[in-house]
């Protein structure tokens, strides 16, 4: 037989219907355009033209990437996992090409956190930190007994009450956010009171603005003048004298029914404004 010459055989192609062609088909097949796709998983346009042509450059990082392919698969009537599988193997392709004629190493994978994610857990951390140190700063109670008890005089005004009738003093009988500011509006003092704080002044011209207007009682020296107010009804810039409190102490909104303390995280300060 007469020798020929060998003619080598062109190496076969990749298959060119990788998980992008099928997707592309699903969608086309259900009538919808990638816009109409986008509008629905809540995504960009342009990454469902980067998915169905597996250009992975043009998609985010690769956790949000499987992510998307997922969720499109899904939507067409795919498996999401395998079609993530696909993804990966047929998006690694064009990468893998000529890798055998070159040295043989492990590729090291790269860990890109969520955009923000670190400033997220700063901002979490200092707020954790910020909640121990108050939760500690702030002194706390036993549950409040009964009014009917606490209001007996002798034990409703303490001997560390001051003796002069001249100094104003603000006594909580239940939790409730307090502010007092001088004739200039700057506050002199704004915190949250909690049940039996006192805090007294002898200045004049103070105004006051109260959370819970039941909450918070005045005394003139050792006298008890009354509440300030009606059962959880708030106000702002009231005239911290002895003309406005409730004109009798025994009709305060307290004292017929049990203390229920308000929860601290519901007395938001008031505007002076």
């Amino acid at each position: 037989m007469p020798n020929r010459p060998h003619i080598p055989t062109a190496p076969s192609a990749p298959p060119e219907y990788h998980i992008g062609e099928e997707l592309r088909a699903r969608r086309i097949a259900r009538g919808e355009t990638p816009e109409q796709i986008a509008k629905a998983l809540k995504i960009r346009t342009s990454y469902i033209h980067a998915m169905e042509r597996l250009e992975a450059s043009a998609l985010p990082s690769i956790g949000y990437a499987l992510g998307y392919v997922r969720a499109y698969a899904g939507h067409v009537g795919l498996d999401g996992a395998q079609a993530v599988a696909r993804f990966k193997t047929d998006s690694a392709v064009p990468e893998d090409l000529g890798r055998r004629k070159m040295p043989h190493f492990v590729p090291k994978t790269k860990i890109r956190l969520p955009r923000g994610l670190l400033s997220a857990l700063t901002v979490l951390g200092c707020a954790g930190v910020l909640t121990i140190w108050y939760a500690g700063s702030v002194p706390t109670e036993a549950a409040p007994e009964a009014l009917s008890e606490v209001l007996d005089e002798a034990a409703y005004a303490p001997p560390s009450l001051p003796e002069d009738p001249s100094i104003l003093t603000l006594k909580a009988v239940a939790p409730s956010w307090v502010q007092v500011t001088d004739a200039t509006g700057r506050p002199v003092m704004s915190r949250i009171m909690v049940t039996g704080e006192t805090w007294s002044t002898d200045k004049e011209r103070l105004s006051l603005s109260v959370r819970d207007g039941a909450a918070i009682e005045l005394y003139q020296g050792r006298e008890r003048l009354g509440a300030f107010g009606e059962r959880g009804v708030a106000f702002t810039g009231k005239p911290l004298s002895a003309s406005t409190v409730l004109p009798a102490p025994e009709d305060t909104p307290y004292e017929d029914t049990p203390l229920e303390a308000t929860p601290l995280e519901d007395m938001t300060p008031i505007s002076t404004e």
